[in-house]
């Protein structure tokens, strides 16, 4: 037969060398850059010591002017540094999306090619000319297959050639110093319209989107606390800030630990909240989820926050681009400082709901006052933590955190990239966490899916689940049978009578005639006594509901990915959340006795019939 000539098969072309995780080189830089700015406008503030005077005051004063103006050639030149590592980042992020498609093409011409070869091999001559336009065909594809991968590795040349010339721009002191005081970016300006437009997120994402690469770069550097902690911002440009302002935390706290100083109480407690972010973020590289390969993001980092008790919130997958999105709300005694152990759950709720191959983000946010305890060792110390603590019982924190919460489900809102309607977002409260959760809904929370689970009330105001402002059948309750903290809930006060009405969190979510969906969880073991109540009960009863064991772990996956309807409702109890509790009380102070009759008595009247025999009455 006629020979064909059939194009040879194309080898698979490697992908950029660079790789997501170079993303840490850009984090490091915009750390340095942002410490280097803060010394410069520090030394430009202060100047000669107040004390000097004359010659000395003029030569300090020369002195620490050219200090600043050294360091801000360094901020300078880190900024300029930063900005083209990140041009360069999004680029190579751009390749790797243009390399996937360019190796499908290669993936189909070689399959093609197998099957003309195939059809070749049991062709007569008849076939021929037909087999030789389609071989020709099959040439002209892989030839301009060939032209646009020639250009896909000219464009990552150009790439690597504008990055490089950008540093080489910065290397030297002069070169930073031209940096400076050339044409900067007005930070003061942006930073002031910025806070101009408040909480409304729509418009922080639009104003954000507006500016250059330049401008966003440079508010990176200058302001990452604000960029960090603004909703309507990006969820990747608020992790790229809050990163720089962890990473710059660390090493200035770290290098005076190292340098023999020891750190005040209110240093050691900012050290903390900047080693437990440090630490979720490392969560998702431990079994089993590091098999998940997620993205991680630091959507909020407040160390100073409510005292030192500090903010923190870190999301697992991107919620700007995820169908379904948890926010996870814990309750009291956690704060910044505990964002590592809560991530865990975040986690858990992550694995468990990606199982099924859905696109999931979840959010550990620990964005409120939680009620706490953690006394600096001082007297005062303890008096505030003691009034802290005391907040437990009231709805004072919840409902200002249930405010926080709907500012940052707004900003959820805003930067998904699909639109608000393309993204599923479920809020799921634990604890204090649900009550906080329950005013954010009530007060007009745009959340799809509200979840309360161990709750000891769902807030004042909120007699049924229509009072919560939820979609009919978007309100789900999980309660552990032996939990004792959701045995608190009810309109008046916790004990009989009249005299502690003031205090308490609001009605029993899990009470069948309160009208949500309740889903079966892990009742939890019984416990007695008050060792029982503290080793058991508020320990493995009410931490339980992350477990993988626990059917609500389940439950709450299929809640978040949008299959409620599949979740079986348990009716909810029909036995008063107070009952629960009056009823271990009074068989708790039963046992009590029997067992002070058993320990004290039962040997009294043994010894007293052993020394009289039939005395006893």
């Amino acid at each position: 037969m006629t020979a064909i000539d059939v194009p040879a098969a194309r080898s698979a072309a490697p992908e950029p060398e660079v790789q997501p995780g170079a993303s840490a080189v850009l984090v490091d830089l915009r750390a340095a850059a942002a410490g280097a700015d803060d010394v410069a406008s520090w030394a430009r503030a202060h100047g000669a010591p107040d004390d000097w005077s004359g010659d000395a005051a003029e030569a300090a004063g020369h002195a620490v002017t050219r200090f600043a103006d050294d360091t801000a050639a360094v901020a300078a030149a880190l900024e300029k540094a930063s900005l083209a590592v990140d041009a360069y980042l999004t680029s190579m992020a751009q390749r790797r999306l243009e390399h996937v498609d360019l190796m499908e093409r290669r993936r189909s011409l070689n399959d093609d090619r197998q099957e003309l070869v195939g059809r070749i091999s049991g062709a007569t001559e008849a076939d021929v000319p037909q087999l030789r336009a389609d071989a020709a065909g099959l040439a002209g594809r892989m030839t301009a297959f060939d032209a646009d991968l020639q250009a896909w590795h000219d464009r990552i040349r150009r790439d690597e050639d504008t990055c490089m010339a950008a540093l080489r721009s910065v290397d030297t002191v002069a070169e930073g110093e031209r940096a400076a005081t050339g044409a900067l970016v007005d930070t003061a300006a942006l930073v002031e319209r910025l806070e101009r437009l408040g909480n409304d997120t729509d418009a922080v994402l639009a104003w954000w989107n507006r500016l250059s690469d330049a401008q966003r770069n440079a508010l990176l550097v200058s302001d990452p606390d604000l960029i960090g902690n603004t909703h309507g911002i990006p969820t990747g440009d608020r992790d790229e800030a809050n990163r720089a302002s962890v990473q710059r935390d660390l090493e200035l706290l770290l290098g005076r630990e190292e340098a023999g100083e020891e750190l005040s109480p209110e240093d050691a407690r900012w050290l903390e909240n900047a080693r437990s972010v440090e630490q979720a973020i490392a969560n998702a590289e431990r079994l089993p989820y590091s098999e998940l390969d997620l993205e991680v993001f630091v959507m909020a980092y407040q160390p100073h926050a409510f005292g030192g008790d500090g903010v923190a919130a870190v999301a697992f997958g991107n919620p700007d681009t995820a169908d379904h999105t948890a926010v996870y709300v814990p309750g009291i005694m956690n704060d910044g400082t505990t964002i590592d152990e809560n991530s865990l759950d975040a986690l858990a709720l992550h694995n468990q709901a990606s199982a099924g191959g859905s696109s999931v983000a979840t959010i550990a946010w620990i964005g409120y006052d939680s009620p706490n305890w953690n006394p600096d060792g001082s007297v005062l110390g303890y008096g505030e933590s003691a009034l802290d603590a005391g907040h437990t019982v009231t709805e004072a924190n919840a409902e200002h955190g249930g405010r926080l919460l709907s500012q940052f489900v707004d900003g959820l809102n805003s930067t998904h990239q699909g639109g608000a309607d393309a993204s599923h977002l479920t809020v799921i409260g634990h604890s204090y966490g649900s009550t906080t959760s329950a005013h954010g809904a009530a007060d007009g929370m745009d959340a799809d899916t509200l979840v309360l689970i161990g709750s000891p009330g769902a807030g004042g105001g909120v007699a049924h689940v229509s009072d919560l402002g939820m979609h009919e059948g978007q309100v789900f309750v999980g309660s552990a049978a032996h939990d004792p903290v959701t045995w608190l809930g009810g309109k008046d006060g916790v004990l009989p009578g009249t005299w502690d009405d003031g205090i308490g969190l609001g009605e029993d979510p899990s009470q069948a005639d309160f009208g949500a969906h309740n889903f079966e969880v892990d009742p939890g073991a019984a416990f007695e006594g008050p060792d029982g109540l503290v080793e058991v009960g508020l320990l493995d009863n009410h931490v339980s509901y992350f477990e993988e064991t626990n059917p609500a772990l389940a439950n709450m996956a299929d809640i978040v990915t949008g299959q409620g309807e599949d979740v079986a409702d348990t009716g909810g109890r029909d036995q008063d959340a107070r009952d629960h509790l009056y009823d271990w009380l009074g068989e708790e102070a039963v046992r009590q006795g029997e067992q002070a009759y058993d320990d004290i008595i039962a040997p009294v009247v043994e010894t007293f019939d052993d020394l009289w025999p039939g005395s006893w009455p």
